[in-house]
């Protein structure tokens, strides 16, 4: 059977630290044994934990990250949603545009083929510049209203993720209390993030006794801010 180089390394420790030979009474030891699975997930000089797999099944992120995320969705579809109304609103516009320069020009060739009188083409022309002055308008109010809605959707964005780093940082303040809580005693000489970790035994995985003590860590936070 395969052994990572982290499991190697810290085998020896686990034996001493997880293990025991001791005799004991079989209330005590049952006790014991059952102490061990939660406290001793591993005891070697070398673990690592999940941080992405901790932080997604953590009290914090089911109190405060859902809710953001839902937040964040709804605020990317508020933002699809203006983006594509301006899209339809300048395509609109520039159709319009377009037939307004149409028009100008038909009524430029039917003056020069003599198809039309002078003062009708002078009233004609008159009309197209006064259509053409109201389409700029609607530009200009377009484009203005464009950037009052981008400004309101980038405060809302920038504040959404100074929410997301509020967030993090809980997240990475609870992990390092948990962490020096539960290494005081220094058992583990080093703790590693799984990301950094190619291969190794699932028995050097302390994430959820992590976890639990970072639960227990945002849940006396929680109440003392009450």
């Amino acid at each position: 059977m395969k052994k990572s180089l982290l499991f190697a390394l810290s085998l020896s420790a686990m034996l001493v630290a997880c293990g025991g030979n001791e005799k004991q009474e079989p209330a005590v030891e049952a006790e014991a044994q059952e102490a061990s699975a939660v406290e001793c997930v591993a005891s070697g000089d070398v673990v690592f934990v999940d941080l992405d797999y901790m932080m997604a099944t953590s009290a914090l992120y089911a109190k405060e990250g859902k809710s953001l995320e839902e937040k964040m969705a709804a605020f990317q579809t508020k933002m699809t949603t203006s983006q594509e109304s301006w899209a339809k609103k300048e395509q609109g516009l520039a159709a319009e545009y377009s037939k307004l320069e149409s028009d100008a020009a038909k009524l430029q060739e039917d003056y020069q083929k003599g198809l039309i009188t002078t003062l009708n083409a002078q009233q004609k022309q008159q009309e197209l510049q006064d259509k053409g002055a109201k389409i700029q308008s609607r530009v200009n109010n377009l484009q203005a209203t464009m950037q009052s809605e981008a400004q309101t959707l980038q405060t809302e964005e920038q504040a959404l993720a100074e929410e997301q780093m509020v967030l993090m940082n809980k997240f990475q303040d609870l992990t390092r209390r948990a962490i020096a809580e539960i290494n005081a005693d220094g058992r583990y000489k080093m703790i590693l993030n799984a990301v950094s970790v190619v291969d190794a035994d699932p028995s050097l995985n302390i994430s959820d006794l992590v976890l639990k003590k970072v639960d227990e860590l945002y849940a006396a936070d929680s109440a003392d801010a009450e």
